[in-house]
């Protein structure tokens, strides 16, 4: 009987099983236990197989396998009753799969699978469409296009088995995952879905350097130099002034996912710069303590610059907010560090290179120096990443955005200063990178190819053909000798869809 049905059609045999549905399961390549979560970096293979299994005999006529992108955001208004919010899917590749590939009826007979491979790469860029709307930052359009890390699920954090908090609020999330679908189309009206099975991956992409922010003296977030007046006693006058400043350090390099463990550090230079009033010598250095600083700015409107505190409004109005979450990383005294004295003897010019690369030129005088004395020291601070929490590289999109402040706090002793011990403190940008699984293919890859090859390799999927299967298999899934991909359809673009 069942022959007979299934040689009129393959839906014929919705009038043994109307109400039936079908099994879907999304396996990675290469993966331990099937509750593993997978981590992929810029350029990596996202290799699998989707099973399709049933107990009854279902009909089917197309199953759809996707890559797909997406960043929430849901904002508390404030002092307005209600809540803003925005979705956008920023990335989705499709694996085409030809007729030829389907079994003929397309039927889902119970006691057997069919499966399907899948490949994706993990694209550097998106689409330019992705990012359409009015910007006032020439360059944001390039930041807004680069690929978004995962963000917001503790259980992709690290390397995907311990619960690692990545410093990001509830309101945000960047989300990664591969979802397969069994559609059945009627003669008319729309496809029907049958099964959906998702499964989730965390994408950490390779971010490279970017030039060194340009911090003013009145920046609303920064602080890379600092004058203060140092004192004798609370009531007691000035001894003279203390100056600190700091450039912006080099990057934290993340490791790719491949290489989780491995410690992420890298290192600042403080300056200092002692101004006395008359012949007074400079204070005694206590401590300096360091932490980093996590900003996560989310907005249910695109973002038209790049967010700081001062663009962000504190009642809600406006639809954005910013979380932010300090995590210290070390506390060293500083007691054994040597003041160098310098006197001024005339105002002799100096040669161009040795004034640029001095580190007078980073502190200079303070605003009150009118002497020919003045002392100088350095300090050398460590900053590595702590493995208690889980670190992604900075970035932005056009809803989220993620950026880090160094803080270092430089404590220092006087006479007569016995309740209260003086400090001073700096806030200096710094950015977290992350390298790529293979970076020298991928740079030896893109010196010879163009941008467009590129989006080819990136953007088009490509043939993938599973193992070869025995003369005497039964018909079905399993006997396809070939896989091919046709051009996918292209993203969704821009379309940010209120929530």
């Amino acid at each position: 009987m069942a022959a007979s049905i299934l040689s009129r059609g393959s839906r014929a045999t919705n009038v043994l099983s109307p109400f039936a549905r079908p099994q879907l399961k999304i396996d990675f390549t290469g993966q331990r236990d099937g509750n593993e979560f997978r981590s992929y970096t810029t350029g990596d293979r996202i290799e699998g197989t989707v099973t399709i299994s049933g107990a009854q005999l279902i009909s089917f006529d197309e199953v759809d396998i996707k890559l797909e992108g997406t960043q929430t955001v849901s904002v508390e208004r404030g002092a307005v009753p209600g809540r803003a919010g925005a979705t956008q899917t920023f990335l989705r590749l499709r694996q085409p799969i030809e007729d030829s590939c389907y079994p003929t009826p397309r039927v889902v007979e119970p006691g057997r699978t069919y499966e399907l491979p899948f490949t994706f790469v993990v694209p550097r860029r998106l689409l330019p469409h992705v990012c359409s709307h009015s910007k006032k930052n020439t360059h944001i359009e390039r930041s807004h296009t680069l690929l978004p890390p995962s963000l917001g699920d503790n259980i992709l954090s690290s390397d995907g088995k311990s619960l690692l908090d990545d410093m990001s609020p509830d309101m945000a999330r960047v989300t990664y995952h591969i979802r397969a679908e069994v559609l059945q189309k009627p003669v008319v009206g729309p496809a029907k879905s049958l099964k959906i099975v998702q499964r989730k991956i965390r994408i950490v992409p390779a971010v490279e350097e970017e030039p060194p922010l340009t911090v003013l003296d009145n920046h609303p977030v920064y602080c890379v130099r600092r004058e203060k007046d140092v004192k004798r006693g609370t009531m007691r006058p000035r001894q003279g002034r203390l100056v600190a400043a700091a450039s912006q350090p080099k990057p934290l390099q993340l490791n790719p996912p491949s290489k989780p463990s491995e410690p992420v550090s890298t290192a600042v230079t403080v300056h200092l710069r002692f101004d006395p009033v008359s012949n007074e010598e400079p204070p005694h250095l206590g401590s300096i303590w360091s932490k980093l600083r996590a900003s996560t700015y989310f907005a249910a409107h695109p973002w038209e610059d790049y967010p700081n505190s001062s663009t962000v409004s504190g009642v809600g109005f406006t639809g954005d907010g910013v979380y932010d979450e300090a995590v210290p990383l070390s506390n060293m005294c500083v007691a054994s560090a040597k003041w160098t004295k310098h006197t001024n003897h005339s105002l002799v010019r100096r040669d161009s290179l040795q004034s640029t690369s001095s580190a007078e030129s980073i502190t200079g005088p303070s605003a009150c120096f009118s002497g020919d004395v003045y002392y100088t020291a350095s300090l050398v601070v460590p900053v590595t990443l702590p493995a208690t929490k889980a670190f992604i590289p900075t970035f932005h999109s056009c809803l989220i955005s993620r950026v880090y402040t160094l803080e270092l706090c430089i404590s220092y002793h006087t006479p007569n200063m016995n309740i209260l011990t003086p400090t001073v403190s700096l806030k200096l940008p710094i950015q977290l990178t992350s390298t790529r699984s293979n970076p020298d293919s991928m740079e030896e890859s893109e010196e010879e190819i163009t941008q467009e090859e590129v989006d080819a390799e990136f953007f088009t999927p490509r043939g993938v053909a599973p193992p070869a299967i025995e003369a005497n298999a039964p018909p079905g899934y399993s006997d396809l000798t070939a896989f091919h991909r046709s051009p996918p359809s292209p993203p969704p673009g821009p379309q940010i869809v209120p929530v």
